[in-house]
């Protein structure tokens, strides 16, 4: 068996072209924030109860990683950050500032127009793909235990 040839090779190849893509996208469109913290921002539009350790994991990202992007955020008043009682816990609420949503749309806008931009032949296969990625990762973090902490 050559791993060369194998699915994860091939996803951990284009995982990281495409990363690459986005991130010098982000870089000529002189965005003030990162992909990660887009991300971020992107994960409290659509869900605004999420608390910390949620982003971690939907992002891949240990905790600490999450906290020190929250943090960048946070300096750049794009977010708040309120410790509120959930139950008998306290967790930090985070909220997208009004500065936050506007450049959150902003740049949604400008990166939809790049998405759109994409061949329209291959979007109905780039859908499926994702669809079927989607089913392969929470498969394998079921099957293996995979913990992003």
């Amino acid at each position: 068996m050559n791993y060369t040839k194998t699915l994860p090779y091939e996803l951990d190849l284009t995982s990281r072209v495409l990363h690459e893509v986005m991130v010098s996208f982000f870089k000529k469109n002189n965005f003030p924030i990162t992909l990660e913290e887009f991300i971020i921002l992107d994960c409290l539009s659509i869900n605004p109860e999420i608390i910390q350790m949620q982003l971690a994991k939907i992002t891949l990202k240990g905790r600490g990683h999450t906290g020190k992007f929250l943090k960048s955020l946070e300096d750049k008043n794009l977010i708040s950050r309120l410790p509120v009682k959930k139950g008998s816990k306290v967790v930090v609420k985070i909220e997208i500032t009004s500065k936050g949503k506007a450049l959150y749309e902003e740049m949604s806008s400008i990166i939809q127009q790049f998405v759109d931009s994409i061949n329209p032949e291959i979007e109905a296969k780039i859908n499926a793909i994702i669809k079927e990625l989607r089913f392969i990762r929470e498969d394998a973090i079921k099957k293996f235990n995979i913990r992003f902490e």
